[in-house]
């Protein structure tokens, strides 16, 4: 049994792994020809455009590996059904509970790398990939830090501790260089709302810097209309869903605890936690579909088999999450239905073969 373990294995990593090149490659193309349409604005030509595709390609890679999981299965498993491998692996004693749970090994595997991928690697690279966009297509410097996010505009620095949404920001800090880059003034303010194109900061501290002297102001609020676009925070603010595991589950907790509204990223939350062992559903989805038939078909209808699945899947899953918002329903339940019934119709499915 190790020897047909380690087959079944093979053949459907090598499978999978070409399906999820095909598929990245598409996804990664079709970016980069929207992509093109930027072209040319500011300092943001083809070498960033390919830097930018880099940096979202794990992000990319997370997202697929199900549907590539489901493609790898019914191609590997239907091609050995078609060679009559599976049947003689029947004949020699083995039965369909031991050909499933050899797939499914498979599977915990590509589940693991893809929780570590999206856990350590996409995060951090989507943010990177966002910066670089930013910085090249505004001409300015823009940085991610333990310190916070920093971005400069001429002789004007700005650095922003907390971002918690793209007019909402908290422990704002302003520094106007002279053109000798001395400090002019340095403003501090705790907080900042965009509201009727203007920022207004709260709980504002103004140092300014004379030859002699340095005058130190405060007051409870201060209008500022050109502090930073929102539209570009927009842009900077890695997306609820393409956050990790640790961080949204950190954003939930402070949006509770401040009495704001946490569903959606509660729902983000949860997709997170359930995507990796969508793998293994997709896995249980193809199996029918080899296993409950003599012949498996050809390529190109298990092929469209498994797009159709994949792509029907992440309708719904995409369409049940946003209607548990809308709704006022569950978060939990919203985001996990889709995938308690795809399992379940997967686990009827391969009972109803005996």
């Amino acid at each position: 049994m190790k020897v047909i373990n380690k087959y079944i294995a093979l053949q459907m990593l090598k499978s999978t792994s070409i399906a999820l090149l095909f598929l990245l490659s598409l996804a990664l193309l079709i970016t980069f020809t929207d992509e093109l349409g930027d072209l040319g604005e500011g300092q943001y030509g083809l070498l960033q455009i390919f830097q930018y595709l880099m940096l979202i390609a794990p992000r990319n890679f997370y997202e697929l590996m199900p549907a590539a999981a489901l493609l790898g299965g019914l191609i590997s498993l239907g091609g050995m059904a078609n060679n009559f491998e599976l049947t003689a692996m029947r004949a020699a004693g083995i039965s369909r509970f031991q050909i499933i749970t050899a797939a499914l090994r498979v599977g915990v595997l590509l589940m693991l790398v893809s929780l570590l991928v999206s856990e350590f690697v996409a995060p951090r690279a989507e943010q990177a990939a966002q910066l670089l966009k930013f910085s090249a297509k505004n001409e300015q410097i823009a940085l991610r830090t333990s310190h916070g996010f920093w971005t400069r505009d001429k002789n004007v620095y700005l650095n922003i501790r907390e971002i918690l949404n793209s007019s909402e920001l908290h422990d704002v800090s302003i520094y106007e260089m002279t053109d000798d880059n001395t400090m002019k003034f340095s403003t501090h303010a705790d907080e900042a709302h965009y509201i009727n194109k203007q920022w207004q900061l709260s709980g504002v501290k103004k140092t300014t810097i004379n030859k002699n002297s340095v005058d130190v102001s405060t007051s409870d609020s201060e209008l500022m209309g050109s502090l930073l676009d929102p539209e570009i925070l927009d842009v900077i603010v890695v997306k609820p869903e393409r956050l990790s595991i640790s961080g949204l589950a950190s954003y939930v907790s402070f949006l509770e605890n401040n009495g704001q509204d946490a569903d959606k990223f509660i729902v983000a939350l949860t997709n997170k936690l359930i995507r990796p062992f969508v793998i293994l559903v997709m896995l249980l989805i193809s199996i029918p579909f080899v296993l409950g038939v003599q012949r498996a078909g050809s390529i190109g209808t298990r092929i469209l088999i498994g797009t159709l699945i994949g792509v029907g899947f992440n309708l719904i899953d995409r369409l049940f999450g946003n209607i548990g918002v809308l709704y006022g329903l569950s978060p939990v339940f919203a985001a996990s239905l889709p995938f308690l019934l795809a399992l379940a119709g997967s686990i009827f499915t391969i009972r109803r073969m005996d």
